[in-house]
């Protein structure tokens, strides 16, 4: 991995609408207001914010490595 791409990565974030979105979704969910259709929505956010948590770690590591 390039360091540009690194730190490409180590850039990204949810748009602000999204993450508006997201904060949304957990109060309800700490409510227990939740829908399903709710419910699958924040499911698809956790999993691309590990996602991206997950590219976020190797990129460090590998800034680490080229220093």
């Amino acid at each position: 991995m390039t360091r540009p791409l690194a730190e490409s990565i180590l850039a990204l974030d949810f748009p602000e609408t999204d993450a508006a979105r997201i904060h949304e979704l957990n109060c309800k969910a700490n409510e227990g207001t939740l829908t399903a259709e709710e419910d699958a929505e924040l499911e698809v956010y956790v999993n691309i914010g590990d996602l991206l948590a997950y590219w976020q770690s190797k990129a460090r590591q590998n800034l680490q490595q080229s220093a």
